[in-house]
C-alpha cells in the first residue's frame, strides 16, 4: 500500500504546480463568501426588516466634552428589537443572546463603534467621537460589543406570536480627551442571535 503513496503524492505535486503557473497567467480575481450557523430561529421586529437605523439629534462640541471613554448622555434615543417565534434548537430555557460582528467598526475595547464618516486614526480629521449602546436600565453604561450580550430573554420568553421586546439606547461616546470636530459621525454594526 505505502508503494503507491509516493506516485500519487507526485501526481499532486505537479498537479499544483500547473495550476500556479496557470493561476500567475491569467485574469480573475477573488470570490468571498461568508455565512452563518444558528442554534435558533427568530422572527425579528415582526417580520418587517430586522436593519434599522437609529438618528441621534446632533449634539454640541461642549455636549460631547472632553473625557475619555464616556457615554454622552445628551440626545440619546431608545430603539427596540421585538423577538418572537423563536425556536432555540439546543436549550430552550437559555438566554437570548446578540452578537455584533464588525471588526473595523467595533472599538479595540468593544465599547464603542467607531466613527466610519472620516479616518478617526488621523487627528487632523478624526471627530473623536463613536457610538455607544446601552440597556435602558443602565443608560450612561456601554454595552461591550466585543462579547455576547445576554438579553435576560428566555426561550420561553420569545417563543410565543407576540414575542418579547429588547430596549436598548443608542448614545455618542467620546472616544478620547481630545475636543470633539464638528462634522457628520456614522457607523453600523452587524448582529446575529442565538441562544448559545
Amino acid at each position: 500500500m505505502s508503494r503507491y503513496i509516493l506516485p500519487l503524492s507526485l501526481l499532486s505535486l505537479s498537479f499544483i504546480s500547473g495550476s500556479a503557473l496557470a493561476i500567475t497567467n491569467s485574469a480573475g480575481g477573488i470570490i468571498s463568501i461568508s455565512g452563518a450557523i444558528s442554534d435558533t430561529t427568530c422572527t425579528i421586529n415582526g417580520g418587517n426588516s430586522a436593519d434599522m437605523t437609529v438618528v441621534l439629534d446632533p449634539i454640541t462640541v461642549t455636549d460631547a466634552g472632553t473625557t475619555a471613554a464616556t457615554v454622552i448622555s445628551k440626545n440619546q434615543k431608545q430603539f427596540s428589537l421585538t423577538f418572537s417565534d423563536c425556536a432555540p434548537a439546543s436549550v430552550p430555557v437559555s438566554n437570548l443572546k446578540l452578537h455584533f460582528y464588525s471588526s473595523s467598526n467595533i472599538s479595540p475595547s468593544g465599547l464603542y463603534l467607531v466613527n466610519t464618516s472620516v479616518n478617526e486614526n488621523d487627528a487632523s480629521v478624526a471627530k473623536n467621537v463613536g457610538f455607544s449602546l446601552s440597556k435602558t436600565s443602565t443608560p450612561t453604561t456601554a454595552i461591550p460589543l466585543n462579547v455576547a450580550f445576554d438579553t435576560n430573554l428566555t426561550g420561553a420568553d420569545t417563543g410565543g406570536a407576540t414575542g418579547a421586546t429588547l430596549n436598548l439606547i443608542a448614545s455618542y461616546y467620546k472616544t478620547n480627551a481630545t475636543a470633539a470636530k464638528v462634522g457628520l459621525l456614522q457607523s453600523n454594526v452587524i448582529y446575529t442571535v442565538s441562544y448559545l
